[in-house]
């Protein structure tokens, strides 16, 4: 289903790009000449740095190895105008060739195969199941939620209405957000890059893709009434962290390199402008923001070329000073999260002079001040492996805080530790302490 939202909102190659700006109703399938097609322009040249490389006594230049230097803001400035171009390009060719009419009936074609059921599993969250489904010939999907409580009475997606009563009882759907309708706000293009939903579920804030301005544009939803709030409205945002129970909103915005540098905060239903929470004057550093699962902090991460920083907001008080809770080496994971008045942090920082092979977990109490004294946590975890027969067994070899090895067996063995077979599904139980990289959830 992430690929398929990906296909439907997708930025893709430019080819579809240009086709979902057509519209699908009232398409005219013939369109009179004027006269002969203008030959196609000639195809944009992007700039040749060669970089002689040698491997198995062969040495080959690449032209066009500086457009793999992401971290050199100079090639990324040629990127973007080389990929301007070619975009531009792609779209006088498909004119010159007169193509209008084909992609116009190509898209009218592949809509109606789209099947109108198609929708992605529901997440929980809270008292609600979100979603996202395609509606029968429309290209863009619609975000939709309904109470969980009525899972097992909802019957259709078919003609929800918007806006209705939820304590009358209604057994139906709510549209939050129609990616259709959004492609029209942004000049037939819809591409949503983040959208979070308020702690308290009576605001959507997203961001949305605009060609003209090459950035994301921030718009907050009224959930209850489906309009959009006068502000926050903001241009070239690159994260969203919701405060204060759903009042206040945290938002980092990037300067003309693209890189974020900026975190405002912005109180939903008030008149004054947002306020400048930090601003990042090193070339080098980037911010980013990100809520901790309780929605009590924001962490602030900035990152450099020096060091990696985590400062920690108190959701309930936005505007005070932030504090510093973790500071570590250059390029090195770092996340935060919260639970009953404890710190988790889940990095692969190194350990003193010891550079780490695998991320590891550390706690600290919530309540200490100034330089916090982080513990490893050394737990068990009970694994529960399901194997059906065909793959035969899988064997589990364990090295002391180096990891799990699964190590596939095609014979008819018996199965190490505790095995039980349950309809043809092997079911095996372990329990052995290791040092492990999956996200953190915490219940």
């Amino acid at each position: 289903m992430l690929l398929l939202r990906a296909f439907l909102t997708a930025r893709g190659p430019s080819g579809l790009r240009f086709a979902h700006r057509r519209a699908l109703a009232g398409a005219t399938l013939v369109k009179p000449h004027s006269g002969p097609p203008s030959p196609p322009p000639a195809p944009p040249r992007p700039p040749q740095k060669p970089v002689p490389f040698t491997m198995h006594g062969f040495t080959w230049h690449d032209p066009y190895s500086w457009m793999s230097n992401l971290s050199d803001s100079v090639s990324m400035r040629h990127m973007d105008v080389y990929m301007e171009q070619e975009e531009k390009y792609a779209e006088a060719v498909m004119i010159a060739a007169d193509a209008d009419r084909l992609q116009r009936k190509l898209q009218i074609e592949m809509a109606p195969r789209m099947s109108s059921d198609l929708c992605s599993p529901p997440v929980r969250w809270g008292p609600w199941l979100y979603y996202r489904r395609v509606e029968e010939g429309k290209p863009y999907p619609v975000l939709c939620r309904r109470k969980a409580s009525l899972q097992e009475e909802f019957i259709s997606y078919n003609a929800p209405s918007v806006g209705f009563d939820l304590t009358a009882g209604k057994r139906i759907e709510q549209k939050l957000l129609d990616y259709n309708a959004e492609s029209e706000r942004f000049g037939g293009y819809s591409y949503e890059e983040l959208s979070e939903v308020s702690p308290d579920h009576r605001f959507l804030a997203y961001t949305m893709y605009d060609k003209e301005m090459d950035s994301f544009t921030l718009s907050v939803r009224d959930l209850a009434s489906g309009t959009l709030l006068d502000k926050p409205r903001a241009d070239r945002v690159a994260n969203l962290s919701w405060a204060m129970d759903g009042k206040a909103l945290l938002y980092t915005v990037t300067n003309s390199e693209k890189r974020p540098h900026r975190i405002f905060c912005s109180m939903l239903g008030s008149t004054k402008d947002d306020v400048l929470i930090l601003e990042e004057s090193d070339e080098n550093a980037y911010v980013n923001i990100r809520n901790t699962k309780d929605f009590q902090f924001i962490t602030v991460n900035i990152f450099s070329n020096t060091s990696s920083k985590v400062y920690l907001i108190n959701a309930a008080e936005p505007l005070n000073s932030m504090t510093l809770v973790w500071e570590s080496e250059p390029l090195s994971n770092c996340i935060i999260e919260h639970h009953h008045k404890i710190l988790y942090l889940f990095t692969n920082a190194a350990k003193g002079a010891v550079l780490a092979d695998s991320h590891y977990l550390l706690c600290s109490r919530l309540e200490a001040s100034g330089y916090r004294n982080w513990e490893v946590i050394n737990f068990q975890i009970r694994i529960i492996l399901f194997v059906p027969r065909e793959l035969m067994k899988y064997k589990v070899s364990v090295a002391p805080n180096s990891g799990i090895v699964l190590q596939l067996i095609l014979s008819a063995r018996k199965m190490i530790d505790v095995g039980v077979e349950v309809g043809g599904i092997y079911c095996l139980m372990s329990t052995f302490p290791f040092t492990f990289s999956p996200t953190i959830t915490l219940c």
